[in-house]
């Protein structure tokens, strides 16, 4: 019925402000609420939301919750509306590894965490694994009950963009000339003691070039950065 949503969002309001409001209740509420903000532009409000829903989820009782993983993912959802990609893709990340262990809990979260971490990483400039993601998305979508036509909708909107022309975002840092040999030996399946070996460094020279790569590719594996440096023409 009209005005149902407007109740409703009073009525979490009303719960996040509640002070006897159980602490996994304010959590979920004021993460949802954020992604609502969020969705209406409205993100300054979305920032003190999700500044209460961490505050909470880092308790040392909460923070494996499922209620906790959706306080990752409402900052995430956050950070990618201000720009700030990396550490969007970091939240949503920290997200779904959380949810990866959380048996029997709803498919909603995820799907969400999913599809936005496919945006992120797309935007970054990694098609190959805004693919893959939206590809996941679309198999959690089916564990969604009827009615789920947003979230659909999101998802063709995000498959159009894959359809799209392919677009490269330059790199604000370039990789450096030992970074570029470190990116092009990851493309077997050689060890990073290895590749020392081959390039006659240490093997925490290594290390800390492989940080300086996923770094800059906006990457956190090797085989995202391998498919990133090829959507790059380093490959």
């Amino acid at each position: 019925m009209a005005g149902e949503p407007e109740a409703a969002a009073r009525a979490l309001h009303e719960a996040a402000r509640s002070e006897v409001s159980l602490p996994l209740t304010r959590i979920v509420v004021s993460a949802t609420l954020a992604l609502i903000a969020v969705a209406d532009g409205r993100l300054p409000r979305a920032c003190e939301l999700v500044h209460d829903a961490l505050g909470l989820a880092g308790r040392d009782d909460l923070r494996k919750t499922p209620s906790a993983s959706l306080a990752h993912i409402a900052a995430g959802a956050v950070y990618a509306a201000q720009g700030q990609l990396d550490q969007a893709r970091g939240e949503l990340e920290q997200a779904l590894r959380s949810r990866q262990g959380i048996a029997g809990s709803s498919p909603w979260p995820t799907f969400v965490a999913t599809l936005t971490l496919a945006q992120v990483v797309l935007d970054q400039g990694n098609r190959s694994r805004a693919e893959r993601l939206a590809a996941a998305a679309r198999e959690v979508l089916t564990e969604l009950p009827d009615g789920a036509d947003a979230q659909r909708a999101r998802l063709d909107a995000l498959g159009r963009r894959l359809a799209g022309p392919r677009r490269v975002p330059a790199l604000s840092e370039p990789l450096t000339e030992r970074e570029e040999a470190v990116l092009r030996m990851f493309d077997g399946d050689g060890s990073l003691r290895k590749i020392a070996k081959e390039l006659y460094v240490s093997l925490n020279t290594v290390k800390t070039h492989t940080q300086a790569i996923y770094r800059k590719l906006g990457v956190s594996d090797r085989k995202d950065a391998v498919a990133r440096g090829r959507d790059l023409g380093l490959l």
